[in-house]
């Protein structure tokens, strides 16, 4: 029983990463299989007292997260978000500017489970815990820049890679008040960043101030993404999740 609780858990959270910014329909689509696994979770909830097979569970979980993640890796596509494109920009370098045009970031869609799934018991909370980490191993943002330094014109491409970018989530299911909860949702690692850049004019001293302007823009371009699709909506998918338990163990009754 322990399983098809924290599963469903585990499914919603995945499902998160997915949401922001989606085509209706995907969304619908996804918040219906959502549904269908509370569904049939929410009947047996009453129940639910033993922890002694929470430790064998982990194992389980963590095949189950491998399993869904292809899925909600292939909606994120589906929906646009991998490529994502991103604005034109004017940025000034401090010896010159530079025009950033057809901008794109990619391999959003390759999220991961990082290390195990863990599930504890608080029994004076009557709390069950699930806590994992999500990561990216390479996100590339690239750019097309013209620089004007002087009467100096530069043209090329500017590729940013973020590697090894983790988010972690603790989720925690109240067996009294039949609710879930984020304990805990945030950055565990923001990546390390490296620029790369090619072009025809693009002298030494310019990359330099280049990278040094750049590093911080994309680098915060792509952990803002990377929010949007896959933290922002947590709180919302929590708070639907807990309706649908709701209606299911404390259904409204009319005369």
């Amino acid at each position: 029983m322990k399983c098809l609780l924290v599963a469903p858990l585990l499914l919603a959270t995945a499902l998160a990463a997915g949401l922001a910014g989606f085509e209706p329909d995907g969304v619908e689509k996804l918040k219906q299989e959502l549904i269908e696994q509370f569904s049939a979770v929410a009947q047996g909830l009453p129940t639910l007292a033993s922890h002694n097979s929470l430790g064998s569970s982990e194992a389980l979980l963590n095949d189950y997260l491998d399993l869904v993640l292809p899925d909600i890796n292939s909606a994120i596509s589906s929906a646009g978000f991998d490529p994502t494109s991103l604005p034109d920009e004017k940025i000034n370098i401090g010896i010159g500017h530079v025009n950033l045009s057809q901008g794109n970031l990619t391999k959003l869609a390759t999220i991961e489970r990082y290390h195990n799934v863990t599930v504890s018991y608080d029994s004076d909370s009557k709390k069950v815990a699930l806590e994992f980490i999500l990561r990216w191993q390479d996100l590339e943002l690239i750019y097309k820049f013209k620089s004007k330094v002087v009467l100096i014109s530069s043209t090329g491409h500017v590729v940013a890679n973020v590697e090894h970018l983790k988010i972690h989530l603790k989720l925690a299911f109240d067996l009294n008040l039949a609710q879930v909860e984020v304990q805990s949702l945030d950055f565990k690692h923001t990546g390390d960043i490296a620029l790369t850049f090619t072009g025809v004019g693009v002298l030494d001293y310019i990359i330099d101030a280049m990278s040094n302007s750049f590093t911080g823009i994309f680098h915060n371009l792509i952990l803002d993404m990377v929010k949007k699709v896959a933290m922002d909506p947590v709180e919302e998918i929590v708070e639907a999740i807990n309706q649908i338990l709701d209606n299911a163990l404390r259904p409204t009754t009319t005369e």
